[in-house]
């Protein structure tokens, strides 16, 4: 509900509840989504995309601003977040109250949301967890709520596969800000609730002093972004053009280190190592087997000391052979879910037993680990090439 993040608490957390109900429940969702988002929700434009491109990743480069950390992913959604303003033509004071509401509502995460929410019925439930296909940064479950604001799809914000943009969520909220009277002149708390309508309208004041130093220190980016005619990028990556059959490089990157013996161990696949949040895609078509935090935990980098892939995708592409995506930052499908060669399935990160960004990724047949770079070589994949995906 928009006003409230109690859903941050089990972020990442209750992601394990869903191994077992999203293979039984994506199924459904699809056939209700039609059947249950009102109307208003329906004829809500769509929202954009654009090429293929790092640039269409959420991420930034980490800071402290007014005394308070943000990591990467938070300052790359407040870059999002300052961008649409300007590209929309509105002034520094639009964007401090907009971040004032995201830092407040979500803390600059674009959380998905699992639909446990008692207030629900179990189609709102099933529709509402469909923001768990697309790219996240943490999971929440309060109302129906989802994205850097906590919209809602049922109080008519848009579809959850819109709100699940985080330029769409951006641009939602300025539409509703421009509309109130006056809203220039007004303090930051009166304009942020008489958007948000929020249970806790004076809790925005708190975040003031973030927001506007946020702003300043963001506004000159954003000001460049809205000089280029092409506009904010949508930060959703669409999936790569693959013909049937094929196989395609699961990342852009440089390869930094090769399969083979490493520190007296096996490093059972290879490093291709990219800018945080450079997309990630399915190698071959396949079903999702495991899309989960495999370390103790995942909501920031890891170290050698710390054990596990971190945040892990692995696909099942049948006859014996499986493809693994470890060290995401995020990951954008759910086990059980059926996707085609080239389909977003995360993006590039340092969870898990990691000390840099990069993706690892393996190919295994019958289980057994195999060197990835002949393998996609003879299917007309160089993963050595300038561009492999």
């Amino acid at each position: 509900m928009s006003g409230t993040a109690e859903g941050l608490a089990q972020a990442y957390a209750t992601r394990w509840l869903w191994k077992a109900a999203i293979p039984i429940a994506l199924p459904v969702l699809v056939g209700l989504t039609v059947l249950l988002i009102p109307l208003a929700v329906l004829v809500a434009p769509e929202a954009s995309t654009q090429a293929v491109s790092s640039a269409c990743s959420t991420g930034g480069t980490g800071a402290t601003v007014a005394g308070i950390e943000l990591d990467a992913v938070q300052m790359g959604q407040a870059q999002t977040i300052v961008n649409v303003a300007a590209v929309r033509g509105l002034g520094p004071y639009a964007a401090t109250v907009a971040l004032a509401t995201a830092y407040q509502e979500s803390r600059f995460r674009m959380l998905a949301n699992d639909g446990s929410s008692p207030e629900l019925t179990a189609e709102q439930a099933a529709v509402t967890a469909t923001s768990l296909q697309y790219a996240h940064d943490g999971l929440g479950s309060d109302h129906d709520s989802v994205n850097t604001f906590q919209q809602r799809w049922i109080a008519g914000w848009g579809t959850p596969a819109q709100l699940m943009d985080p330029v769409y969520a951006a641009e939602a909220f300025y539409a509703r800000l421009v509309e109130v009277p006056n809203w220039q002149t007004m303090s930051l708390t009166r304009a942020a609730q008489a958007v948000q309508v929020s249970a806790y309208g004076s809790a925005y004041a708190r975040w003031e002093p973030l927001a506007r130093e946020l702003t300043a220190m963001l506004w000159p980016a954003a000001q460049a972004t809205a000089a280029d005619a092409t506009g904010a990028a949508s930060a959703v990556c669409p999936g790569l053009p693959v013909a049937a059959g094929s196989w395609v490089g699961p990342s852009t990157g440089t390869v930094t280190s090769e399969y083979g013996q490493r520190w007296g161990t096996l490093h059972a696949g290879v490093d291709i190592a990219g800018p945080r949040n450079t997309p990630v895609y399915a190698a071959a078509d396949g079903t999702v087997t495991t899309a989960a935090c495999t370390s103790a935990y995942c909501d920031r980098d890891g170290s050698l000391n710390l054990a596990g892939y971190g945040n892990l995708v692995e696909l099942d592409h049948g006859v014996g052979v499986t493809t693994r995506y470890a060290h995401l930052s995020g990951y954008t499908v759910t086990p059980g879910q059926q996707v085609p060669a080239g389909a977003l399935i995360g993006f590039q990160g340092s969870t898990g037993n990691s000390t840099g960004v990069h993706l690892h990724f393996e190919v295994r047949v019958d289980g057994a680990p195999i060197d990835p770079v002949p393998w996609l070589v003879d299917r007309g994949v160089d993963l050595h090439a300038p561009n492999p995906a």
